[in-house]
């Protein structure tokens, strides 16, 4: 199944809300500003780019333009309320390795919405070619997540001791979660 005819994508949440899943496209970029901005800082203070500047996603969509991303967003009614992202290197000794990195409205939240999210974005590294998948997490803040994804077979890989900092001076571990890809998923 290409892309194309895949998407867009419905599921119904825990709640019996529908959503709607999509790869991100340069026509979002005002509705991904502006999921950002209406999320706490809380939720995204640790990230490496301020994604609440526009010159943060229109870098996004130059990376999606050039295969280095794929973004996944999902509406409720016509509001995001989650993004999902499998980032990859076009070269080099991690170019089998993916980064999956997931944000999803706290209203969203233990919903299923981030499963899947996840499960379309593992289906997408399978279709990149991808071996590993890398997810990071701040422990103490993103543990409900870790847990998510430990269920899904993520291995925890590496805990990173006082690594992240946020604006009070308060120190957070950082927790490497990496999940192993198969070429395809198999009927049973």
């Amino acid at each position: 199944m290409s892309q194309s005819t895949r998407y867009p994508k419905e599921v119904i949440l825990k709640d019996h809300r529908e959503i709607i899943m999509k790869p991100f496209e340069e026509s979002d970029q005002d509705k991904l500003l502006e999921f950002y901005k209406n999320l706490p800082i809380l939720l995204r203070w640790f990230l490496k780019e301020d994604p609440d500047d526009a010159i943060v996603i229109k870098k996004w969509i130059d990376n999606q333009k050039e295969g280095k991303a794929f973004s996944l967003i999902a509406f409720y009614e016509d509001r995001i309320v989650a993004h999902g992202t499998m980032l990859q290197r076009l070269f080099g000794g991690r170019r089998h390795v993916g980064r999956l990195r997931i944000m999803v409205a706290p209203d969203f939240r233990r919903l299923q919405l981030g499963t899947w999210m996840i499960f379309e974005l593992l289906r997408r590294g399978m279709e990149m070619g991808l071996e590993k998948i890398r997810a990071d997490f701040v422990v103490g803040l993103d543990d409900s997540a870790i847990e998510a994804f430990k269920k899904l077979d993520f291995i925890e890989e590496a805990v990173l001791r006082d690594y992240v900092k946020d604006e009070k001076g308060n120190y957070y571990n950082y927790k490497i979660l990496i999940k192993q890809l198969h070429k395809e998923l198999s009927d049973f």
